[in-house]
C-alpha cells in the first residue's frame, strides 16, 4: 500500500507545480504585451505628424516601427502607412484642383483629406484660405451676400489668427448690405427733439397758468375787498400753498424760455436736413479685401 501512495503523492504534486508553466506556454501570443521603448518613440512621433497632417513625415516614423525588433508586422504601423500614403495621394490631388481652378472638385478631394483625419491641421488650413480666396473675388465683384457666405465657410476651419481678419471682412459685407441710414437718422433726431422741447414747454407754462388761476381764485374767496388781510387760518394756509406753487412755477420760466430755444433751433435744423441734399463724396479711402493674396488691401478713389 505504502510503495502505491508514494508515486501517487508524486504525481499530484507534479501537477501543482508544473500547471503554471504549462499555462504560459500555451497561452496565445496576442495576448502577450510586448513594450519597446524605441517603438513607442517612433510611433508618438508619427502620431503627432499625422494629426498635423505631416503624412510624409509621419509615414517614415511608422517606416521605423516595423525596423524594431519583434515588431516587422505590426498591424498598427501598416495601416499607418496606408493612410499616410492615401493621405499623400489625396493632397497632391486637392492641390492640382486648385491649380487647375477646379474648386469643386478640390473641395471634395479636401473633405475626403479630412474624413481620412479629422485632426488635420494643413488640410483645415488650405480649406481656410481657398474659401477666403474666393470671398475675396466675390467681394470685388461686389456679389456681397455669396463672399459672405464664402467667409463664413472659412471660419469653419480657419486657425484663431486668421478668423480675425475674416471677422473685419464680414463686418464690412453688413455695413454695405445694411448701411445706417444716418440722414434719417439725424433727421428723425432733430425732429424728436423739436417736438420734445415743444411739448415740455407748452406743459411749464400750461403748469403755471394752472397754479396762478388757483391762487387768484383763492385770493378772491380769502380777501375779496382787496384789504390784504385774511382773518380765517385754513384759508391762509390756502393761499399760502398756492402761492408758493405758483412761485415754483414762476422760477420755471427760465427752463421754459431755454425749452422754446431749442424747440426752435430743432425746427431749423430739421428744415435745413428737409430742403440740402446730401453730396456725394468725391474721393475715399477704404479697406477692401484682396481678390489675389490673403488679408485686406487699401485702395483710394477719385
Amino acid at each position: 500500500m505504502r510503495k502505491l501512495l508514494h508515486p501517487f503523492i508524486l504525481a499530484l504534486f507534479l501537477t501543482f507545480v508544473l500547471l503554471p508553466s504549462m499555462r504560459a506556454v500555451c497561452r496565445p501570443s496576442n495576448g502577450v504585451v510586448v513594450v519597446d521603448d524605441e517603438y513607442d518613440r517612433y510611433k508618438k512621433r508619427g502620431d503627432d505628424f499625422f494629426k498635423e497632417g505631416k503624412y510624409f513625415e509621419a509615414r517614415r516614423q511608422y517606416q521605423n516601427c516595423l525596423e524594431v525588433p519583434g515588431f516587422e508586422n505590426d498591424p498598427y504601423a501598416k495601416e499607418q502607412i496606408a493612410d499616410c500614403t492615401n493621405g499623400l495621394t489625396l493632397r497632391q490631388q486637392a492641390d492640382d484642383a486648385v491649380r487647375q481652378n477646379k474648386g469643386p472638385e478640390a473641395i471634395r478631394l479636401f473633405g475626403q483629406l479630412l474624413n481620412l483625419n479629422p485632426d488635420d491641421a494643413i488640410t483645415k488650413a488650405q480649406l481656410a484660405d481657398y474659401y477666403e480666396r474666393q470671398g475675396n473675388q466675390l467681394f470685388n465683384q461686389k456679389r456681397y451676400r455669396e463672399s459672405k457666405n464664402s467667409y463664413s465657410e472659412a471660419l469653419k476651419y480657419a486657425a484663431a489668427t486668421k478668423k480675425e481678419s475674416l471677422v473685419i471682412q464680414m463686418q464690412t459685407i453688413d455695413g454695405i448690405l445694411n448701411p445706417i441710414p444716418k440722414r434719417i437718422g439725424l433727421k428723425i433726431f432733430t425732429g424728436a427733439v423739436a417736438i420734445g422741447a415743444g411739448a415740455y414747454a407748452v406743459l411749464l407754462r400750461s403748469d403755471y397758468q394752472s397754479k396762478m388761476n388757483t391762487l387768484t381764485q383763492i385770493s378772491q374767496t380769502a380777501d375779496p375787498t382787496g384789504s390784504g388781510i385774511i382773518a380765517n387760518s385754513d384759508t391762509y394756509r390756502q393761499y399760502n400753498e398756492a402761492y408758493t406753487a405758483a412761485e415754483a412755477a414762476q422760477q420755471k420760466n427760465g427752463l421754459f424760455k431755454a425749452c422754446i430755444g431749442v424747440a426752435a433751433l430743432a425746427t431749423i435744423a430739421e428744415i435745413y436736413l428737409l430742403v440740402h441734399k446730401p453730396k456725394p463724396r468725391t474721393s475715399t479711402l477704404q479697406w477692401r479685401p484682396s481678390s489675389q493674396s490673403w488679408g485686406l488691401a487699401v485702395g483710394y478713389t477719385f
